[in-house]
């Protein structure tokens, strides 16, 4: 009987940018953002995967998409020390807060239980490694994991096609580096796509990536199957419609469960002071005004287990109107909604897990590979042009408040293809050919998608210029020293102090880069 369930597709896109500090000492506010959502998301997620798998073995629960960035960080040795001491300090502070907040202690307990989690998962079921338990979980058979481009850049806003082959050549190399497979399913930044792009993902290996659900409709020639089945692009690439609806049900902010009164309050500190110790509490709940009252775990459990039982059946019920052979419904989310941004995504996510097993009528989670894997016969069109975010049609990377990224990107894209190609087979001197790797690198990094976010978005803008101007620059200086090499004053130094600053792909030697912008 599970082996014919309909199924549905969950699949988390884990990421954030390059936000390691060149500096040592204490941890930056962009470095925290990686503790948070490793405290908060992943490593709860680790944690049910984990244990939901162990106690009913299945086809693959979700997919999960890494995307290298955060892969880099999650090994780098610095931030993992870091954490360390960031976790300890947040417990004291809840624990200090409880004491002096006797109405919140029950809130407060909450937080400092999955503090508690995360330092469990982190050192005793991941032993400091959560790539290497990752891998563990996806050779188990418990999830599948997929990768993004190499630092998420929005691939239709790229100037040519080489700086999209070399995005997803080295993303996808560096997944493999570190996984031992080559993943054949991809997450495309910000679920962007253009036409152009389809013979691209086919090139460089992929078989399967998700599009927002207009990106699937509106494919021509129209697809028959709506949004419960994927379309195979001419590349033979199948893209999986994210289903809107399904997933209003966690993103809506008028009918999305994390919006319900007895939830915690994302929005709302103990303190808004942002030098106050207390200022990252959150012991509040939603409660839909002003007004707020001390966050309840007793009655947020309740919650949860009504929301996943109605998440689940709604699925189902979409699912046996479909009418279509072997449906899946496919839902998409950024990883730190679960537990970061909707606190109780963690718990919520383990009995979705648990309900959705196939039984009774019920869907079947399953990843994309394992519904490829069932050889199903797929419409064959070629999708929209589409991106998630407002408007769903990338007016987030490419309004006027952002032109100037674009532009700034692609003349660092032009100078880094010039070096490249003047340098590469040809003898040179170790300075230039590493100047040539830091280029690259920075050009990468210059690319990300989270530059123009954060900028339209309003949200850390400062950050995002600063940081995009940093690496414009670096791309300028070293693509300097490829073309003019030891003429340069301290060039050694110069691509030293580049390295140090952004050790990002250090894995990857350079033989791994010798072919980043060829033809596939």
């Amino acid at each position: 009987m599970a082996a014919e369930a309909n199924r549905l597709a969950i699949v988390l896109h884990a990421h954030l940018p390059w936000v390691r500090a060149s500096a040592p000492g204490e941890e930056t506010r962009e470095e925290r953002w990686l503790f948070e959502a490793l405290r908060d998301a992943y490593l709860p997620l680790v944690d049910v995967v984990a244990r939901v798998h162990a106690a009913a073995p299945r086809e693959p629960l979700l997919t999960l998409s890494i995307s290298p960035t955060l892969a880099c960080m999650l090994r780098e040795p610095t931030l993992r020390a870091r954490l360390a001491a960031y976790l300890d300090r947040e417990d004291s502070v809840a624990s200090l807060a409880a004491t002096q907040h006797p109405e919140l202690a029950a809130a407060l307990g909450d937080q400092r239980a999955r503090t508690a989690l995360a330092r469990r998962v982190f050192f005793e079921e991941c032993r400091g490694d959560v790539v290497g338990r990752l891998a563990e979980l996806a050779e188990h058979g418990a999830l599948e994991l997929a990768t993004t481009a190499a630092t998420h850049a929005f691939l239709p806003s790229l100037k040519t096609r080489a700086a999209v082959r070399a995005q997803l050549r080295m993303g996808r190399k560096y997944f493999a580096r570190l996984f031992g497979k080559t993943p054949r399913t991809l997450w495309l930044p910000e679920c962007g796509f253009d036409p152009k792009l389809d013979d691209e993902l086919g090139g460089a290996g992929v078989r399967a990536t998700v599009l927002e659900a207009h990106g699937v409709a509106l494919a021509r020639p129209r697809p028959p199957a709506g949004l419960f089945a994927p379309i195979l692009g001419p590349s033979g690439v199948a893209y999986f419609p994210r289903h809107a609806d399904l997933s209003g049900l966690l993103w809506s902010r008028e009918r999305g469960y994390p919006g319900d009164e007895a939830y915690r309050e994302f929005h709302v500190t103990l303190s808004d002071d942002a030098a106050h110790p207390h200022a990252g509490l959150k012991p509040f709940a939603v409660t839909g005004s002003p007004t707020k009252r001390p966050y309840d775990p007793v009655a947020a459990a309740t919650k949860i287990s009504e929301h996943a039982a109605h998440f689940v059946e709604s699925v189902g019920r979409e699912l046996d109107a479909s009418r279509v052979e072997r449906p899946i419904a496919t839902v998409a989310f950024d990883a730190e909604l679960f537990g970061h941004f909707f606190w109780e995504g963690p718990r919520f996510l383990e009995e979705v897990l648990c309900r959705a097993d196939g039984r009774d009528g019920r869907p079947l989670a399953a990843s994309l590979g394992a519904y490829l894997a069932r050889d199903p016969a797929l419409y064959v069109a070629m999708p929209a042009t589409s991106s998630w975010g407002d408007g769903g049609f990338a007016e987030v990377w490419t309004h006027p408040n952002v032109a100037h990224l674009m532009r700034s990107g692609h003349r660092a894209e032009h100078r880094v293809l010039t070096a490249d190609a003047a340098v590469r087979d040809t003898p040179r001197v170790s300075v230039e050919r590493e100047a040539r790797l830091r280029a690259i690198r920075e050009l990468f990094l210059l690319q990300a998608s989270d530059h123009a976010f954060m900028i339209r978005a309003g949200s850390f803008a400062a950050y995002a210029e600063r940081m995009a101007k940093a690496h414009a620059e670096c791309v300028e200086r070293m693509t300097h020293i490829v073309l003019h090499g030891s003429r340069v004053p301290n060039a050694a130094a110069e691509v030293a102090r580049a390295r140090a600053e952004h050790p990002v792909f250090d894995e990857l030697d350079e033989d791994a880069w010798s072919d980043a912008f060829d033809d596939f």
